[in-house]
Protein backbone atom coordinates (compact mmCIF):
# COMPACT_ATOMS: atom_id res chain seq x y z
CA UNK A 1 0.00 0.00 0.00
CA UNK A 2 1.41 3.61 -1.23
CA UNK A 3 2.14 6.11 1.74
CA UNK A 4 0.56 9.18 1.28
CA UNK A 5 3.67 11.13 0.64
CA UNK A 6 3.95 8.50 -2.63
CA UNK A 7 0.52 9.04 -3.68
CA UNK A 8 1.41 12.74 -3.84
CA UNK A 9 4.42 12.38 -6.06
CA UNK A 10 2.08 10.03 -8.24
CA UNK A 11 -0.37 12.61 -8.33
CA UNK A 12 2.22 14.93 -9.31
CA UNK A 13 3.63 12.91 -11.93
CA UNK A 14 0.36 12.74 -13.12
CA UNK A 15 -0.24 16.67 -13.12
CA UNK A 16 3.26 17.15 -15.25
CA UNK A 17 2.28 15.10 -17.69
CA UNK A 18 -1.11 16.45 -18.73
CA UNK A 19 0.37 19.61 -18.52
CA UNK A 20 3.25 18.95 -20.91
CA UNK A 21 0.33 16.96 -23.11
CA UNK A 22 -1.76 20.51 -22.95
CA UNK A 23 1.13 22.13 -23.74
CA UNK A 24 2.11 20.23 -26.45
CA UNK A 25 -1.33 20.46 -27.88
CA UNK A 26 -1.16 24.26 -27.38
CA UNK A 27 1.98 24.39 -29.50
CA UNK A 28 0.30 21.81 -32.09
CA UNK A 29 -2.59 23.97 -32.32
CA UNK A 30 -0.49 27.62 -32.70
CA UNK A 31 1.63 25.72 -35.42
CA UNK A 32 -1.56 24.46 -37.94
CA UNK A 33 -3.28 28.28 -36.94
CA UNK A 34 -0.01 29.80 -38.48
CA UNK A 35 0.21 27.71 -41.04
CA UNK A 36 -3.38 28.10 -42.37
CA UNK A 37 -3.20 32.43 -42.08
CA UNK A 38 -0.06 32.14 -43.79
CA UNK A 39 -1.52 29.91 -46.66
CA UNK A 40 -4.94 32.40 -46.63
CA UNK A 41 -3.12 35.57 -46.41
CA UNK A 42 -0.39 34.04 -49.40
CA UNK A 43 -3.70 32.85 -51.18
CA UNK A 44 -5.41 36.27 -50.91
CA UNK A 45 -1.73 37.92 -52.38
CA UNK A 46 -1.73 35.93 -55.09
CA UNK A 47 -5.61 35.10 -56.22
CA UNK A 48 -7.08 38.24 -54.89
CA UNK A 49 -4.65 41.41 -54.53
CA UNK A 50 -3.60 41.19 -57.71
CA UNK A 51 -7.02 40.94 -59.66
CA UNK A 52 -9.92 43.41 -59.52
CA UNK A 53 -8.10 46.48 -61.42
CA UNK A 54 -9.71 49.48 -59.88
CA UNK A 55 -10.58 52.79 -61.91
CA UNK A 56 -8.82 55.91 -60.06
CA UNK A 57 -11.00 59.26 -61.10
CA UNK A 58 -9.37 62.37 -60.73
CA UNK A 59 -10.42 65.86 -61.38
CA UNK A 60 -7.99 68.54 -62.01
CA UNK A 61 -8.56 71.80 -61.63
CA UNK A 62 -6.52 73.77 -62.73
CA UNK A 63 -5.43 76.99 -65.65
CA UNK A 64 -6.26 74.49 -68.18
CA UNK A 65 -6.89 75.58 -72.22
CA UNK A 66 -10.75 76.57 -72.18
CA UNK A 67 -10.80 74.21 -75.51
CA UNK A 68 -9.23 71.45 -72.97
CA UNK A 69 -11.64 71.51 -70.35
CA UNK A 70 -13.67 68.13 -69.95
CA UNK A 71 -11.19 66.26 -71.57
CA UNK A 72 -9.93 62.56 -70.48
CA UNK A 73 -6.63 61.35 -69.57
CA UNK A 74 -6.48 57.57 -69.52
CA UNK A 75 -3.17 56.64 -67.68
CA UNK A 76 -1.81 53.35 -67.22
CA UNK A 77 1.30 51.80 -66.72
CA UNK A 78 3.21 48.17 -65.97
CA UNK A 79 1.07 46.51 -67.66
CA UNK A 80 3.76 43.49 -67.16
CA UNK A 81 1.51 40.80 -69.00
CA UNK A 82 2.80 37.46 -68.02
CA UNK A 83 1.42 38.88 -64.08
CA UNK A 84 -1.89 38.88 -65.83
CA UNK A 85 -4.18 36.95 -67.92
CA UNK A 86 -6.25 37.24 -71.43
CA UNK A 87 -8.79 37.31 -69.42
CA UNK A 88 -7.47 40.80 -67.40
CA UNK A 89 -6.93 42.12 -70.66
CA UNK A 90 -9.88 41.80 -72.12
CA UNK A 91 -11.64 43.05 -69.02
CA UNK A 92 -9.51 46.08 -69.46
CA UNK A 93 -9.99 46.58 -73.30
CA UNK A 94 -14.11 47.36 -72.07
CA UNK A 95 -12.79 49.09 -69.32
CA UNK A 96 -11.04 51.82 -71.87
CA UNK A 97 -14.11 51.54 -74.43
CA UNK A 98 -16.43 52.54 -71.46
CA UNK A 99 -14.05 55.65 -70.31
CA UNK A 100 -13.86 56.32 -74.30
CA UNK A 101 -10.53 58.80 -73.04
CA UNK A 102 -9.56 61.35 -75.39
CA UNK A 103 -5.95 61.17 -74.54
CA UNK A 104 -4.33 58.09 -73.38
CA UNK A 105 -0.81 57.39 -72.22
CA UNK A 106 1.40 54.60 -71.21
CA UNK A 107 4.01 55.06 -69.00
CA UNK A 108 5.96 51.74 -69.66
CA UNK A 109 7.01 48.20 -68.77
CA UNK A 110 5.11 45.76 -70.90
CA UNK A 111 6.59 42.62 -69.28
CA UNK A 112 8.87 41.62 -66.61
CA UNK A 113 12.47 41.38 -67.23
CA UNK A 114 12.52 37.54 -67.37
CA UNK A 115 9.50 36.87 -69.51
CA UNK A 116 10.45 35.28 -72.79
CA UNK A 117 7.88 36.97 -75.74
CA UNK A 118 6.14 34.55 -77.87
CA UNK A 119 4.25 35.50 -80.91
CA UNK A 120 1.11 35.02 -79.67
CA UNK A 121 2.09 37.60 -76.80
CA UNK A 122 2.72 40.21 -79.28
CA UNK A 123 -0.33 39.86 -81.23
CA UNK A 124 -2.37 39.67 -78.23
CA UNK A 125 -1.14 43.19 -77.06
CA UNK A 126 -0.95 44.65 -80.24
CA UNK A 127 -4.58 44.04 -80.69
CA UNK A 128 -5.33 45.31 -76.91
CA UNK A 129 -3.34 48.54 -77.50
CA UNK A 130 -4.40 48.96 -80.76
CA UNK A 131 -8.21 49.16 -79.71
CA UNK A 132 -7.64 51.52 -77.18
CA UNK A 133 -10.10 54.14 -78.40
CA UNK A 134 -8.64 58.28 -78.48
CA UNK A 135 -9.60 61.23 -79.88
CA UNK A 136 -6.52 63.90 -79.78
CA UNK A 137 -3.67 61.61 -78.64
CA UNK A 138 -2.07 57.92 -77.46
CA UNK A 139 1.65 58.46 -76.00
CA UNK A 140 3.98 55.80 -75.09
CA UNK A 141 7.31 56.28 -73.26
CA UNK A 142 9.65 53.22 -71.95
CA UNK A 143 9.80 51.72 -68.77
CA UNK A 144 13.26 50.24 -67.03
CA UNK A 145 12.12 46.75 -67.92
CA UNK A 146 11.26 47.47 -71.85
CA UNK A 147 12.88 45.82 -74.67
CA UNK A 148 12.72 46.27 -78.20
CA UNK A 149 9.05 44.49 -78.06
CA UNK A 150 7.84 47.54 -76.67
CA UNK A 151 8.80 50.06 -80.10
CA UNK A 152 7.27 47.08 -82.13
CA UNK A 153 4.20 47.10 -80.60
CA UNK A 154 4.20 51.05 -79.71
CA UNK A 155 4.80 51.70 -83.55
CA UNK A 156 2.12 48.86 -84.85
CA UNK A 157 -0.85 50.18 -82.31
CA UNK A 158 -1.01 54.25 -83.48
CA UNK A 159 1.07 54.90 -79.89
CA UNK A 160 3.71 58.05 -80.16
CA UNK A 161 6.69 56.91 -78.56
CA UNK A 162 8.06 60.18 -76.72
CA UNK A 163 11.89 59.77 -76.64
CA UNK A 164 13.11 62.43 -74.43
CA UNK A 165 10.57 64.81 -76.71
CA UNK A 166 8.06 67.31 -76.85
CA UNK A 167 4.98 66.99 -78.62
CA UNK A 168 2.04 69.65 -78.69
CA UNK A 169 -1.91 68.79 -78.68
CA UNK A 170 -4.40 70.83 -80.21
CA UNK A 171 -8.48 70.81 -79.46
CA UNK A 172 -9.96 73.13 -82.20
CA UNK A 173 -8.22 76.21 -81.63
CA UNK A 174 -4.66 77.38 -81.18
CA UNK A 175 -3.95 76.84 -77.80
CA UNK A 176 -1.96 73.42 -77.09
CA UNK A 177 -1.24 71.21 -74.40
CA UNK A 178 2.69 70.08 -74.32
CA UNK A 179 3.07 66.31 -73.71
CA UNK A 180 6.72 65.55 -72.26
CA UNK A 181 7.95 62.27 -72.91
CA UNK A 182 11.01 61.37 -70.90
CA UNK A 183 13.43 57.93 -71.03
CA UNK A 184 15.05 58.19 -67.64
CA UNK A 185 18.50 59.81 -69.07
CA UNK A 186 19.34 63.36 -68.43
CA UNK A 187 19.19 65.33 -71.70
CA UNK A 188 17.88 68.84 -72.47
CA UNK A 189 14.53 69.63 -74.33
CA UNK A 190 13.42 72.55 -74.98
CA UNK A 191 10.19 73.63 -73.66
CA UNK A 192 7.28 76.56 -74.04
CA UNK A 193 4.97 78.57 -72.24
CA UNK A 194 2.22 75.86 -72.73
CA UNK A 195 0.23 73.67 -70.13
CA UNK A 196 2.36 70.86 -69.72
CA UNK A 197 2.06 67.19 -69.09
CA UNK A 198 5.20 65.36 -68.21
CA UNK A 199 5.29 61.31 -68.57
CA UNK A 200 8.48 59.26 -66.76
CA UNK A 201 8.57 55.62 -65.61
CA UNK A 202 9.96 56.47 -62.22
CA UNK A 203 9.16 59.71 -60.63
CA UNK A 204 12.42 58.80 -58.55
CA UNK A 205 13.87 60.18 -61.69
CA UNK A 206 12.59 63.42 -62.30
CA UNK A 207 14.42 65.60 -60.39
CA UNK A 208 17.81 65.09 -63.09
CA UNK A 209 16.08 67.27 -65.33
CA UNK A 210 15.26 70.68 -65.34
CA UNK A 211 11.96 71.05 -67.07
CA UNK A 212 9.04 72.69 -65.19
CA UNK A 213 5.60 70.65 -65.53
CA UNK A 214 2.21 71.69 -64.68
CA UNK A 215 1.22 67.83 -64.53
CA UNK A 216 3.63 64.75 -63.77
CA UNK A 217 2.49 60.98 -64.32
CA UNK A 218 4.50 58.40 -63.52
CA UNK A 219 4.10 54.07 -62.77
CA UNK A 220 7.18 51.44 -62.18
CA UNK A 221 6.69 51.60 -57.97
CA UNK A 222 3.07 49.52 -58.57
CA UNK A 223 2.40 51.14 -55.20
CA UNK A 224 5.06 48.85 -53.25
CA UNK A 225 3.18 45.63 -54.18
CA UNK A 226 2.80 44.78 -50.62
CA UNK A 227 1.31 47.42 -48.24
CA UNK A 228 0.77 46.97 -44.40
CA UNK A 229 -2.12 49.57 -44.71
CA UNK A 230 -0.07 53.07 -46.45
CA UNK A 231 3.60 51.16 -46.02
CA UNK A 232 4.79 49.70 -48.76
CA UNK A 233 7.13 46.44 -47.58
CA UNK A 234 8.83 45.58 -51.07
CA UNK A 235 10.15 48.58 -52.37
CA UNK A 236 13.01 50.73 -53.12
CA UNK A 237 11.45 54.03 -54.54
CA UNK A 238 10.94 56.96 -52.56
CA UNK A 239 7.91 57.82 -54.01
CA UNK A 240 5.29 55.32 -52.80
CA UNK A 241 1.66 57.03 -53.09
CA UNK A 242 -0.58 57.64 -55.97
CA UNK A 243 -0.36 61.82 -54.92
CA UNK A 244 2.53 64.66 -54.68
CA UNK A 245 2.61 68.37 -54.79
CA UNK A 246 5.93 69.95 -55.21
CA UNK A 247 6.81 73.52 -56.35
CA UNK A 248 3.45 73.56 -57.95
CA UNK A 249 3.45 70.61 -60.00
CA UNK A 250 0.79 68.36 -59.78
CA UNK A 251 2.54 64.53 -59.59
CA UNK A 252 0.06 61.48 -60.14
CA UNK A 253 1.92 57.63 -59.83
CA UNK A 254 0.22 54.66 -60.85
CA UNK A 255 -0.25 51.58 -58.79
CA UNK A 256 -0.01 49.75 -62.13
CA UNK A 257 -1.85 46.72 -63.74
CA UNK A 258 0.49 43.85 -63.24
CA UNK A 259 3.11 42.58 -60.57
CA UNK A 260 6.67 41.30 -60.90
CA UNK A 261 6.27 39.47 -58.10
CA UNK A 262 3.07 38.27 -58.84
CA UNK A 263 2.13 39.18 -55.12
CA UNK A 264 0.09 42.24 -54.01
CA UNK A 265 -1.39 42.85 -50.60
CA UNK A 266 -3.83 45.90 -49.74
CA UNK A 267 -2.79 47.31 -52.53
CA UNK A 268 -5.03 46.76 -55.98
CA UNK A 269 -3.60 47.28 -59.17
CA UNK A 270 -5.54 50.26 -61.11
CA UNK A 271 -5.63 52.33 -63.85
CA UNK A 272 -6.30 56.29 -63.68
CA UNK A 273 -8.71 59.18 -65.04
CA UNK A 274 -7.87 62.66 -65.14
CA UNK A 275 -10.53 65.32 -66.17
CA UNK A 276 -9.54 68.47 -67.21
CA UNK A 277 -11.31 71.44 -65.63
CA UNK A 278 -10.10 75.25 -65.04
Amino acid sequence: MLSREEKNKELEKEIDHEKKINISKKIIKIFFIVIISFTMIFSYMYFIGTKFIKTNDYIIKDNIPSSFVGVKILHFSDLLYDSISEKEISNLKEEFQNINPDIVVFTGNLFNSDHITTNNDIKLLNDFFKNIPYKLGKYAIRGNLDTQNFDLIMDNTNFTILDNELDTIYNGSNEGIDIIGLNGQSDTITTTDNYTITLINNYDLFSDYHINSNIVLSGNNLGGEIKLFTIPLISNNKYMNNYYSENNRKIYISNGIGSIHHLRFMNHPSINVYRLYQ
